[in-house]
């Protein structure tokens, strides 16, 4: 296993995430209040942009136009979400989380892709620290919106790939094959569903690794199924 695409959608649009909780209600911290130390560390290179106190007085200083009727009323990409960080900033104040989600958005590609689509390799550095960003995202929606169910999936999915592509499959693959294979079906059961094709590509994969002997119907029946399944990345 060289290399998985991994779609995480839950990336797609932002206005979910934002809408799925009751906000009315929440504790609003004193917006004067400073808070230091927002959580991401480990950044892909120099090209990755920092929040800075400046961008964080800009936006407080900011207003929507008294004619605003919506995001997509506003053409300038970059205003829009200059106005999304506002709203946000204000709602909550400067908190780390409110600043781990603006500065993610930041270093979103312009265009935001659709689906948000990386690919990921299995023990790769930069693809766990990937990860682990988005981790920290998902944490800061989290904690600022908790009622948005999407979000907690989305979280847990996120954590479990991690794990899954912290592992060392080539080693794991020769000292457990029954573990690689059990991560494996977890794996394909969060990207394809709990489907057949699933558990008997996974169960005569173990029976080959564990070299056993296996009928022409089950080759068959795992070259089919593999074919579904690898046909749909």
């Amino acid at each position: 296993m060289k290399s998985i695409l991994v779609f995480l959608t839950c990336f797609l649009s932002l206005s979910v995430f934002y809408s799925c909780g009751d906000t009315e209600d929440a504790d609003v911290p004193n917006l004067i209040t400073k808070t230091e130390g927002y959580t991401f560390t480990d950044t892909p290179d120099e090209t990755w942009i920092r929040v800075s106190d400046d961008y964080i007085a800009e936006l407080m200083e900011l207003e929507l136009p008294p004619n605003f009727e919506s995001f997509e009323s506003i053409k300038d990409s970059k205003l829009r979400k200059k106005y999304h960080h506002m709203l946000i900033l204000k709602q909550f104040g400067d908190i780390p989380q409110v600043r781990t989600v603006i500065e993610y958005e930041l270093n979103l590609p312009n265009p935001h892709p659709n689906p948000y689509t990386v690919r990921l390799i299995p023990g790769d550095k930069e693809s766990i620290a990937h990860l682990e960003r988005e981790i920290i995202y998902l944490e800061a929606l989290v904690f600022l919106w908790p009622l948005a169910e999407g979000t907690q999936k989305a979280l847990e999915h996120t954590k479990k790939l991690k794990l899954h592509f912290s592992v060392d499959m080539d080693k794991l693959m020769k000292e457990d094959p029954e573990l690689f294979v059990q991560i494996q079906r977890d794996h394909f059961i969060e990207s394809f569903g709990d489907i057949p094709e699933v558990h008997t590509y996974t169960k005569i994969l173990l029976k080959l690794m564990l070299e056993e002997p296996i009928t022409d119907e089950e080759r068959g029946a795992y070259l089919k199924a593999m074919n579904h399944l690898f046909n749909q990345q």
